[in-house]
């Protein structure tokens, strides 16, 4: 540590850092660091980080906020960056005041036969139409692969907090264009639910991607068309109407499958130096020429945090995730922004409401979060989320969901789908007679589950081996009196099963 003289401090300071330690491996290409310096410093307003790495040094000189705190992202990889490249060797010199730390660890991108392939699906444009340009489509590509990106270093980061390292998806390298029978006139008449049969349907019959049973697929409606006028012109600008005059979107995740729209890419960054100014951006949306989806917040960097939370939210779904009240896969997509950054004033957004109408029950999916009407909260909610938000930034998996992610077979590291292979078939059963999930390999977790919305109602987490779980008489009342929830199992070895003593459990996509 050396003394700071142009701050005038004489005080010994030290840099606080996570998740990165000493000797770390990362696998992910885009590094994110939260750290502090400690103890806070009124002169010190800036931290300089230096990363080495493959003989060349990338700097950034970033602000501290109020209580000293800071976060940094980095870019390891390059356009030749392999999973079967040798590990880098990486070190990261941090300096602020008097303090200093210095962190060396290795990067090697993640290797797994289980991995997220991003498509960009193309529809057939009618001779009325232009056709979207190859130049574009790759534009369109290059965007997608860098956000995926994010949301990779997101899983990895919010797993890590939650006690599972190297935890993330595995990406089946870039985005690939996908061209459709589906014309764009089609796809923009087609609700979400339509939208997400018809595209899962055409890629599973795809000789190229639909026997690849170790390949999940998240992809972006190339067409989707949003009639800003038409809004305008009703005066109604709540959330509800700006979603009925947007065309071939979507933001549906299940099975194999993540689908959304491309309306809200103009939010989005194009390069890895353009995501600190998006997801900070303030620019007010114009709802007469561009859709809102930002949860109110009406400005540029609310839609990018909402809609790329929003990936975060159905790429769970399609890791078998249920719905939770709070967190990622509950109220808390919304706040991306908030992993990104510090010091952001606190926001106090509607609450997503899980519907359970008769309506909602007889549809082709699970009901799904969506906004009804906008709440002011009161005083005591507004200190509730305000101490929520600086704990854990509202963004975060709930400890069910991230034990879930870590045990899934598409986010452990280095599974080879040959080994799994090789094992006997797992047996994963519903014993009516003794009220009992019994499994032929031992059982990581249990969850009962709403059919109505997925939300989950409660869970049991096994941390010693045991292949047999007797549901309590409250949770067997739900599951074969009722008939209301469907069991959820998962087995050590990343096992998934839905268990119901009907045909209502849900396994079509939700949102």
């Amino acid at each position: 540590m050396t003394s700071c003289v142009v701050s005038g401090c004489k005080r010994v300071h030290h840099i606080e850092v996570e998740p990165l330690k000493e000797a770390d491996r990362v696998e992910h290409s885009l590094l994110l660091i939260k750290g502090r310096l400690q103890p806070s410093c009124a002169s010190a307003k800036q931290l300089r980080a230096t990363l080495s790495l493959r003989q060349t040094q990338q700097e950034q000189l970033t602000q501290l906020s109020a209580a000293g705190e800071f976060k940094l992202l980095f870019d390891l990889a390059t356009e030749e960056s392999q999973s079967k490249e040798p590990p880098v060797n990486c070190q990261l010199q941090l300096r602020c005041c008097s303090g200093e730390r210095l962190l060396r660890f290795s990067y090697q991108p993640r290797c797994s036969a289980y991995r997220v392939q991003p498509l960009y699906l193309v529809c057939r444009a009618s001779d009325a139409e232009q056709e979207e340009s190859a130049l574009e489509a790759e534009r369109r590509c290059a965007l997608i692969d860098l956000n995926l990106r994010l949301v990779q270093c997101i899983y990895a980061h919010k797993l890590s907090a939650a006690g599972y390292t190297n935890r993330t998806f595995t990406l089946n390298g870039a985005c690939r264009i996908f061209y459709s029978q589906l014309s764009c006139a089609t796809a923009r008449a087609c609700s979400e639910d339509e939208l997400w049969q018809r595209f899962a349907s055409e890629i599973l019959a795809c000789p190229d991607w639909g026997q690849q049973l170790q390949l999940k697929f998240v992809a972006f409606v190339g067409c989707t068309r949003y009639n800003g006028a038409a809004v305008a012109a009703s005066g109604d600008y709540s959330y509800a109407n700006i979603r009925r005059h947007l065309e071939a979107h979507a933001a549906l995740g299940g099975g194999g499958l993540a689908l959304f729209g491309s309306g809200h890419f103009y939010a989005w960054p194009q390069r890895f130096s353009e995501i600190g100014d998006c997801i900070r951006s303030t620019e007010r949306v114009d709802v007469t020429r561009l859709p809102d989806e930002s949860n109110y917040r009406r400005t540029y960097g609310g839609v990018y945090a909402s809609t790329l939370g929003a990936v975060c939210h159905e790429l769970g779904h399609c890791f078998d995730l249920g719905h939770t009240q709070e967190g990622v896969m509950g109220q808390g997509f919304d706040y991306l922004n908030r992993v990104l950054t510090v010091d952001q004033p606190t926001e106090h957004l509607p609450q997503r409401i899980v519907s359970t109408s008769t309506e909602a029950a007889t549809s082709l999916v699970r009901p799904r979060f969506t906004q009804l009407k906008l709440m002011q909260p009161t005083s005591s909610q507004f200190l509730d989320n305000y101490h929520a938000q600086r704990r854990n930034d509202s963004f975060y998996f709930a400890h069910n969901c991230a034990v879930i992610l870590a045990q899934h077979r598409w986010l452990r590291a280095g599974l080879q789908a040959a080994s799994l292979e090789q094992q006997p078939p797992v047996q994963i059963q519903l014993l009516p007679a003794s009220a009992e999930i019994v499994s032929s390999v031992p059982l990581r977790l249990v969850e009962l589950r709403c059919n109505l919305n997925s939300l989950v109602a409660h869970y049991e987490e096994f941390e010693q081996e045991t292949h047999r779980f007797q549901l309590p008489a409250s949770l067997w009342h739900l599951l074969a009196t009722q008939r209301t929830h469907y069991a959820f199992v998962l087995t050590i070895d990343g096992d998934t099963k839905r268990l119901a003593l009907d045909s209502t459990a849900q396994t079509k996509p939700s949102k």
